[in-house]
């Protein structure tokens, strides 16, 4: 697959060779292949993971690489080194690659991946770079955690945000990137152990993207499932009540200046109250937060209405 995913990137960056949209190898001459991967700008663009390539040609492109490395010449049993072989049966052994493939292919979490039509993500967050706008809203509710494709696409966003960081295009146009149900997107990894990937975005987010000119706001309501890098990095936090032990002992952990008999007024915070605790607060300081103007839509389902009885006139 790695083989796969190098071919289409040459693909992508010289489409003659690909005019179906993917490399064909089967009885087919090396060199218009090896010499585009020797171009200037070509080769260092190979193996870099940001290089885009097209996911939907992947298991053609995979059927191409099961080949033989050297072609059979014009004399029986000579070898054309010139050329690539013929299948060599190895696709047989990838059937169920292919089928994991083309199972998140199609699937509908990652509709909005590789069948959208709309304008890109990314194109959105360079507008909003660009623009004067304050405010720039991402939604993944409409994302299903299928493949785990809520938390693979959050963690896309963090990285082109942390590209962005590195590249320095937020010391002038400072940005804080706000994480809602943080706990859903933090110390996750997705494979199994022995190829195992870290998503770790927003993590290396809070470790250095103070020094690009971003900043990161996590809010979540499990604290004990934030990794303890990350919690280290949080100057100041707003805990509002907290009624689970482990919770509390990571809010003691993450600020020095509060101890256990000071974190025992945090299961007795009335709604709208918060405590916030850091750097800058030598006590932890109880505060009522207004409600907002705009109320979201967080209520339960009302079971008195919908199961009572007698049904309200």
């Amino acid at each position: 697959m790695r083989a796969a995913i190098r071919s289409l990137r040459l693909a992508k960056l010289k489409p003659a060779l690909a005019p179906d949209g993917y490399i064909r190898k089967l009885d087919q001459s090396k060199k218009p292949v090896s010499e585009a991967e020797k171009e200037v700008g070509v080769s260092s663009k190979l193996d870099d993971p940001r290089q885009p390539f097209d996911a939907k040609h992947l298991v053609s492109q995979i059927e191409q690489e099961c080949v033989y490395p050297d072609g059979f010449g014009a004399g029986k049993g000579q070898k054309d080194i010139t050329k690539w072989g013929g299948d060599d049966g190895n696709f047989s052994h990838c059937l169920s690659l292919v089928a994991r493939i083309n199972g998140v292919l199609t699937s509908p979490a990652f509709k909005c991946v590789f069948s959208s039509t709309d304008q890109q993500l990314t194109q959105k967050i360079d507008n909003f770079i660009g623009s004067d706008s304050k405010l720039l809203r991402i939604c993944l509710s409409g994302i299903a955690y299928e493949f785990n494709a809520r938390e693979i696409i959050a963690n896309v966003i963090g990285r082109y945000l942390l590209t962005k960081a590195r590249n320095r295009e937020f010391l002038k146009h400072p940005v804080v990137v706000m994480v809602d149900e943080a706990h859903n997107f933090l110390g996750r990894q997705i494979g199994a152990e022995d190829y195992a990937a870290k998503l770790d975005a927003f993590e290396i987010i809070a470790k250095e993207g103070r020094k690009y000119g971003m900043n990161i706001c996590l809010a979540t309501q499990r604290p004990r499932d934030i990794t303890e890098g990350v919690l280290s990095q949080m100057g100041t936090l707003i805990v509002h009540r907290l009624t689970n032990d482990r919770d509390r002992e990571v809010v003691e952990r993450a600020c020095g200046e509060i101890d256990r008999s000071a974190s025992a007024f945090l299961p007795n915070l009335r709604p709208g109250e918060a405590a916030i605790i850091g750097a800058d607060f030598p006590i932890p300081l109880t505060i009522q937060i207004r409600d907002p103007e705009m109320r979201p839509k967080s209520d339960g389902p009302n079971f008195q209405e919908h199961w009572s009885k007698d049904k309200p006139t």
